[in-house]
């Protein structure tokens, strides 16, 4: 029976126009045996048809159909469908480049890491800006990590999923799940629960994903919803907030940080 090392798991609704340049990028990674397992959450468009096609074509091409809940929901439900050593997310309107698995295992494989952050390229139609706040291949503690990860708690490098490679028993062992009901930083919060029980933390270099800036994308209309519903974003805020504390008083270390961690709610309420 096929067993993969990493599971890649893309949730994807009404994504008809963008999942198959997703999945030839995913598809395309040399020298990692992998499951992509895509779930369709509800798609009112063609998805789900044109996802039995490309799951006939590639026996690696798991789709899940379920009805509309959200992306939390979605990831959750690819979770469950999870057998590989490690874990990667992807979005569906997003690509990966050249190696870019393949750097985040050999990472994870050389220095034993439960968590591999890497960098990125930040794709505006043919523009392309490497993104990365660390400069380096360090491997660490989580809590060494934890130290430069409290003043940028609120930085896509550190918050969201797709630059990262996460060991599966981690999040089985602690069930480790998104929170759904967010409208933004679902993601965030699920880093905040996996670091809780992570013990080394790698850093790569490496570009690892393209991350398209689109009007239509997940991003801009987080952008407009914290706009438009003021106090709905004040609530999510101080939910992340508390899931950043939490991981700080589970670790041991909310004694040493107690005083800067609350600068989060500051720079985010900047940032978004």
């Amino acid at each position: 029976m096929f067993q993969p090392v990493v599971s890649v798991v893309i949730p994807v609704y009404n994504g008809e126009k963008v999942i198959q340049a997703c999945l030839q990028s995913v598809m395309a990674q040399q020298g990692v045996d992998m499951e992509i397992i895509v779930v369709d959450d509800g798609s009112t468009d063609g998805t789900w048809a044109l996802l039995e096609q490309l799951a006939q074509k590639d026996r690696r091409i798991q789709p899940i159909h379920q009805e509309n809940g959200g992306v939390s929901a979605a990831r959750n439900r690819g979770l469950q469908a999870c057998r590989g050593e490690f874990i990667r997310f992807v979005d569906a309107d997003d690509v990966l480049p050249e190696g870019s698995m393949l750097a985040l295992l050999e990472k994870a494989r050389q220095n034993g890491s439960d968590l591999v952050i890497a960098g990125y390229s930040d794709v505006v139609g043919t523009m392309r800006s490497p993104r990365g706040l660390r400069k380096c291949e360090d491997t660490m503690s989580c809590d060494e990590m934890l130290h430069h990860f409290n003043p940028r708690s609120n930085s896509f490098y550190y918050g969201v999923l797709w630059n990262k490679l996460f060991r599966r028993s981690i999040i089985e062992e602690n069930q480790v799940r998104f929170i759904s009901g967010l409208h933004w930083g679902e993601d965030f919060a699920f880093v905040c629960r996996y670091l809780v029980k992570a013990q080394r933390v790698s850093y790569t270099q490496a570009l690892v994903y393209d991350y398209q800036r689109n009007p239509q994308g997940m991003t801009i209309k987080q952008f407009w919803s914290c706009i438009s519903h003021p106090l709905a974003n004040c609530r999510i805020k101080w939910r992340l907030f508390r899931e950043l504390k939490r991981l700080y008083v589970q670790r041991g270390l909310y004694p040493k940080y107690r005083w800067t961690l609350w600068l989060y709610l500051f720079r985010t309420t900047l940032t978004n």
